[in-house]
């Protein structure tokens, strides 16, 4: 019996809190526990802490910024002269590499062209020396269109020329041969005796001149050389030619010969009597030794 009252005071007090609690329920449920003033205390320090912490790391990250910034503009500028250097070695063996094509390429056509160049000059002097002078002026000439700077083949058309009569063709041919070799005493020499034959003595003279200096050792030019001085009445330099023509060639008889004459001409006696000795002994025979003594005495 006391029991059941028991439980039935029990259950009373239940309903008795249930319903005290329904009661209050929306206004605990209402209940903003984030402003609250321990918990608005705690928060404001947390973002007071957090926002010095960002201050911090702001300032840390300007001032690392500000002293690494001179190193990391250092490092592009290496960077960008790295890359341009790079490009231009880059570039370079490009270019060295066609270069060498090129090269090997043009080496190769150059051997070509030599061989049928030369082969075309070789042609060109046989048909000259069987005089077929046409089939040899044809074949310098296409020696020359593959080789521009070919001496030999401007030398033997010039030849050509010479033997066909065409002296101006064979003026310009060996002039411009002159051009490329401006020391070639040979080309002097057939320049001098083109100007000879056309009757301009003076040019003739200007040439011999070169040829003699560009090649001191041929007797012969010297002697040709004086006697183109005594026609043009260079008597006193003919006589400086003739001499060096006797120097090289002591017992030459024609040019003692020229030697006495020229020496007469200048007035030279003791040269006229040195050169007439030398004739006595190389040819007494020599018929005009009798009207240079006579000559040499009325000096």
């Amino acid at each position: 019996m006391y029991s059941i009252i028991f439980l039935i005071i029990i259950l009373l007090c239940f309903a008795g809190v249930i319903f005290f609690v329904s009661r209050k329920f929306p206004q605990v449920a209402n209940l903003d526990v984030h402003n609250l003033p321990e918990e608005l205390e705690s928060r404001k320090k947390k973002e007071l802490l957090s926002k010095r912490l960002e201050e911090r790391a702001r300032k840390m990250s300007e001032i690392g910024r500000q002293r690494l910034w001179p190193l990391v503009k250092i490092w592009g500028i290496l960077q960008l002269k790295f890359r341009i250097y790079f490009g231009k070695i880059e570039r370079l063996l490009h270019h060295e590499q066609n270069l060498k094509k090129k090269l090997k390429k043009r080496n190769s056509n150059t051997v070509v062209s030599r061989e049928v160049v030369d082969n075309l000059v070789q042609q060109g002097e046989q048909w000259f020396q069987n005089k077929d002078y046409e089939r040899a002026e044809e074949l310098f000439i296409e020696a020359i269109k593959l080789d521009v700077k070919c001496l030999s083949a401007y030398r033997g058309l010039g030849d050509t020329y010479v033997s066909k009569g065409q002296l101006e063709e064979a003026k310009e041919t060996y002039q411009f041969l002159l051009q490329l070799n401006p020391h070639d005493d040979v080309v002097q020499m057939k320049l001098g005796e083109i100007a000879e034959a056309q009757g301009q003595l003076e040019e003739a003279i200007e040439y011999y001149q070169q040829a003699v200096l560009a090649n001191d050792s041929s007797s012969s030019r010297f002697y040709h050389l004086a006697e183109i001085l005594v026609k043009v009445g260079q008597a006193d330099t003919a006589k400086e030619a003739i001499i060096q023509a006797v120097e090289l060639e002591p017992k030459n008889p024609k040019y003692l010969d020229l030697l006495i004459e020229i020496a007469i001409i200048c007035g030279d006696q003791s040269l006229a009597k040195d050169s007439y000795n030398e004739l006595r002994l190389v040819n007494p025979d020599n018929r005009k030794l009798v009207e240079f003594r006579e000559k040499i005495e009325a000096m």
